[in-house]
């Protein structure tokens, strides 16, 4: 099976700046803004796009997040949309407002998230897709599905021949006038989406049986389908995912006539895909402890998908 590095194709900036001077680091954001005085904290390393720290305080966890100045904005979209669905019943790591009620610390930018209790999944077994697909079901049925606008009003950000890097791959170009032209007429239905969701952010407590998402700084309201299809595409295609579709359209908000537009979302989410890393690569982004050629293995990889699709590169 094709394994990914989980990303959020929106997020291309450098590693998040929260330096160790005094007043600065971690322990210092969370006693003046949380009141967490002699809290314990510890690094759990960076991701793709964050870094972030599991906090100890008085018998309570939690999960510091930092990211960049320019991924505030999302950091606090994703938050709110966390609490909304965490208000109804959905296990999200929404995130502890400041003390002055702020959904997220915004200089520098750093939220302080619920700690979910689970594993990653990985959704090589079955029950693991059963899980993952009953989850985002759940979550696009509790947030006002309903016919959208057109296609072409989502992830304008994210799917743009203008972006970083793209022109210097002309068949990544072509790619995306190709899914933009096949996606754009559509009709589908439009709900809030998590938009990355790959299987380590569904964290499953063996002991309640719940599954948590996690990881909301993406989130936005757009096709469901492109969910659905970055998730097939995380679980290494169709044919690897088949326990996962068959469960999310017997309890998703999708009919079965819809989901015949499954492969369209899935070559649009490759381009976005491609984008991603063709801008890494233009900047030289390395954060996420990933070097040069693990970029261009994600390109490669992308370009290699849309032609396994019947998209020409």
């Amino acid at each position: 099976m094709d394994r990914l590095v989980a990303h959020r194709p929106q997020q291309r900036h450098g590693r998040p700046v929260v330096t160790g001077r005094r007043g600065t680091s971690p322990s210092d954001l969370l006693e003046t803004f949380w009141g967490m005085s002699g809290a314990a904290v510890t690094s759990l390393g960076g991701g793709m796009n964050s870094e972030t720290w599991l906090v100890e305080h008085e018998g309570s966890t939690y999960v510091a997040k930092a990211v960049s100045r320019a991924a505030a904005a999302d950091l606090a979209t994703g938050g709110e949309v966390a609490t909304t669905l965490a208000r109804s019943g959905f296990v999200t790591g929404h995130p502890v407002p400041t003390r002055d009620g702020r959904m997220i610390l915004t200089d520098p930018p750093l939220a302080l998230l619920r700690h979910v209790p689970g594993r990653e999944l990985d959704g090589e077994a079955d029950e693991e897709q059963e899980w993952i697909a009953s989850t985002l079901a759940g979550v696009h049925a509790a947030s006002d599905p309903a016919p959208g606008p057109s296609p072409a009003a989502f992830a304008t950000d994210w799917l743009d021949p203008r972006m970083p890097g793209v022109t210097a791959h002309p068949w990544l170009v072509a790619a995306i006038e190709a899914v933009r032209a096949e996606t754009d007429a559509l009709t589908v239905t439009w709900a809030t989406l998590h938009t990355d969701p790959a299987p380590e952010a569904f964290l499953h407590d063996d002991r309640s049986g719940v599954t948590g998402l996690v990881d909301w700084a993406g989130a936005r309201r757009g096709p469901v389908l492109y969910d659905v299809a970055s998730a097939v595409m995380y679980l290494g295609g169709r044919e690897h995912a088949s326990r996962f579709l068959r469960t999310y359209l017997a309890s998703g908000p999708l009919r079965a006539e819809e989901m015949r537009h499954l492969d369209a979302f899935s070559r649009f989410r490759e381009a976005v895909q491609g984008v991603y890393f063709a801008g890494r690569l233009a900047s030289d982004d390395r954060t996420g402890g990933v070097d040069r050629a693990d970029n261009e293995k994600g390109l490669t990889d992308a370009r290699r998908r849309l032609a396994a699709l019947g998209v020409a590169t």
